[in-house]
């Protein structure tokens, strides 16, 4: 077993012989049946009332290495216009809540993995391509360190976002036009509102979509800046007594 530094700093300073250390889940992000697209409530409400899902054009994203290649691949194939999906294939990080669902109205969609590939798969012909991303150093863009296959570059990102875990769809078309594909809201498993929203706002959010939803959908409001049942009360309850 290999031990970190900062697990060894915390040996010396606590004593391994009366303290348990937490066991961490290094469940592999391809072993679960998720994945999840943080948006805004309009893309959310928009995609219950009309059932579908809207591609959206990289050009307006902030990391411009990743919208370069893809224009690089889209000439490559000679067509128009290329548009993409996004989704987090493993946990939420304070990142993709603050990056892609800032603010009051950001949410996240919980789609079950199997039914969304399927769909994906199944519009392989009309010009949908989907994977997970593969994150690389800038030292594999040296002459000769990059692989030949062209079908690969809409899924390369470089090494700093790799914590983003990212599971990409794309379509490619020759049309200027935008890619909308039809779904099954019984895809959709969980809906997650920011905890910046109001709780008297959310709870009248929560009934409008219960209304829209499938049945056995979850709708519920983040907890990523402030857990009081599951993380602060229970150091609370332990340390009660406690006294420094």
């Amino acid at each position: 077993m290999i031990i970190s530094s900062r697990q060894i700093l915390l040996m010396w300073q606590f004593g391994s012989q009366h303290h348990k250390f937490p066991q961490f889940d290094f469940m592999s992000s391809a072993k679960r049946n998720k994945l999840n697209r943080f948006t805004t409530l309009p893309v959310l409400l928009d995609m219950l009332t009309k059932k579908r899902l809207a591609f959206s054009d990289p050009k307006f994203w902030d990391d411009e290495n990743d919208t370069e290649l893809l224009e690089i691949y889209r000439k490559k194939k000679n067509v128009n216009t290329l548009l993409a999906l996004c989704f987090l294939e493993d946990y939420e990080t304070i990142h993709h809540w603050k990056t892609f669902a800032g603010g009051i109205n950001g949410c996240c969609i919980e789609f079950d993995k199997v039914m969304l590939t399927k769909l994906f798969s199944d519009h392989k012909s009309d010009g949908v391509k989907f994977g997970s991303v593969v994150y690389k150093k800038i030292e594999c863009s040296e002459d000769g360190a990059i692989d030949d296959c062209e079908d690969m570059i809409p899924f390369k990102k470089r090494w700093p976002y790799r914590f983003e875990k990212e599971f990409r769809a794309i379509w490619c078309g020759r049309e200027d036009n935008y890619a909308i594909l039809n779904i099954d809201l019984a895809m959709i498993t969980r809906i997650t509102i920011s905890q910046l929203m109001p709780n008297a706002r959310f709870e009248k959010i929560k009934k409008n979509l219960s209304n829209v939803v499938a049945g056995k959908t979850e709708i519920n409001q983040s907890t990523v800046y402030r857990n009081e049942e599951k993380w602060i009360d229970v150091f609370k309850k332990k340390f009660a007594n406690h006294r420094g």
